[in-house]
């Protein structure tokens, strides 16, 4: 059966331009902003917990809320991304963002963080977030993948310099003021991002919401969504508590947040070597590696006790992993879908990643706090890992069928335009993606 994709039109000549390389930059500027500081949340969690007189698990709910928004919020920012474009969601969720990081660091009580840091924060990121990734794969056919590298490295430079930073400042100035230079830093990104990102150049001609409920029913998707959560659990859970978990075993605070930027270091290699041989091994085949890659760092930080040289193996491990996994889904997700209503699709996606990463923190440091150690949560998360591996090994190497239809001809690429005289096409070979 050949595949089906909708059509797009729209100009041709912009696809893997150098306008499309600023439109990649841009997203990547945005997004590393946010998920950087984001996980900075790990470095404020024990000042924060010992201010308000609360337990590190009950203080986790602020990051369990914020990182559920930062990521479900896809599943409505991905169809306002059809309509609206991507600098207008960046322009509001930007500013709910900023806002947020604001009101944080005025806080009398911690269940106003859970409000402002959850909300703001946490939905002001999800509206920009992954209509970004969306737009910088739309603008790219043959360099998608190294593209999405490109995009997914910003969240592993945000990690790596806003996490020691957050920590320095932190030590320095308080949590408070901390909060307050994030917000600063956040606004200048943001304004410097909406020059750079503008609007996909390329329309589908069918209407997306139907393709979006084709893509649904299929096993494809359920797979990647399944298995979207089950890596979250585990990664957004270990970047949230590797410093007080590495603190607990008596690691200082200065070496502990390191750790963090060691993910970050190690997730920017994961993203750009991995990508950067898509095309010669296959998108799939190198998803599911990186996803292979978690177990083992589990593994290994399970019998790391208080060797620091060892935690680290673990960090780079789970950086190489987390980083190949995330830029390498936004190649797969178009390949096995077609770009047409990507923006809903990759949000779906999104959704469900963060189910998986409001459980993991929480998870992880509610069973720190009840069985006294950190080999329960580390044991666990390790074994949602290697179930999410099991759900996702057998996913398929060849675009989806989406419908039925007649052609004997090869599969087109999803980013075929219309009409027939400016259609753009690559050679369809399921090695490429396998």
């Amino acid at each position: 059966m050949a595949l089906a994709h909708p059509p797009l039109t729209g100009d041709p000549e912009l696809i893997d331009s150098w306008r499309a390389w600023l439109v990649a930059i841009g997203a990547g500027l945005s997004c590393g902003m946010a998920f950087g500081t984001i996980y900075t949340f790990g470095a404020f969690i024990e000042s924060m917990a010992t201010e308000f007189g609360a337990g590190q698990g009950g203080t986790s709910v602020m990051i369990g809320i914020a990182t559920l928004l930062f990521f479900s919020t896809g599943i409505i920012s991905g169809p306002l991304l059809h309509h609206l474009g991507p600098r207008p969601l960046l322009a509001v969720g930007g500013a709910l963002f900023v806002a947020g990081l604001v009101a944080t660091s005025s806080v009398s009580e911690l269940w106003h963080g859970y409000v402002v840091y959850g909300v703001g924060c946490g939905f002001g990121a999800g509206l920009f977030v992954s209509p970004l990734f969306a737009t910088a794969a739309s603008w790219f056919l043959r360099h998608r993948a190294v593209s999405q590298g490109l995009v997914a490295t910003g969240p592993g430079l945000g990690t790596m310099v806003l996490v020691p930073l957050a920590q320095r400042m932190i030590e320095n100035l308080g949590w408070r003021e901390a909060f307050r230079w994030l917000a600063v830093i956040g606004a200048i990104t943001v304004l410097v991002c909406l020059v750079l990102v503008r609007r996909t150049p390329i329309v589908a001609t069918a209407h997306p919401r139907e393709h979006v409920r084709r893509v649904v029913r299929t096993k494809a998707f359920w797979q990647l969504t399944i298995g979207s959560t089950l890596f979250a659990v585990p990664v957004i859970g270990s970047l949230a508590a590797i410093i007080p978990f590495a603190s607990s075993v008596g690691i200082g605070a200065g070496a502990a947040a390191w750790l963090l930027s060691v993910v970050g270091a190690a997730s920017i290699f994961g993203r750009l070597l991995l990508t950067s041989f898509a095309r010669a091994l296959g998108s799939i085949r190198l998803l599911k590696i990186s996803f292979a890659m978690l177990p083992v760092a589990f593994v290994i930080w399970f019998f790391a006790s208080d060797r620091y040289a060892q935690i680290v193996v673990f960090a780079v491990i789970l950086g190489v992993g987390y980083g190949g996994f995330v830029a390498l889904q936004g190649d797969v997700t178009p390949h096995l879908f077609g770009v047409a209503g990507i923006g809903s699709v990759l949000g779906r996606l999104f959704f469900c990643y963060g189910i998986g990463s409001m459980i993991g923190p929480i998870a992880m440091f509610t069973l720190l706090e009840s069985s006294g150690g950190t080999l329960l949560p580390i044991a666990l998360a390790g074994g949602v890992a290697l179930a999410g591996v099991l759900v996702i090994w057998g996913l398929t190497p060849d675009p989806v069928p989406l419908e039925p239809t007649t052609s004997t001809r090869a599969p087109r690429s999803p980013l075929q335009l219309s009409p027939p005289s400016v259609w753009m096409t690559v050679p369809a070979s399921s090695d490429r993606w396998s």
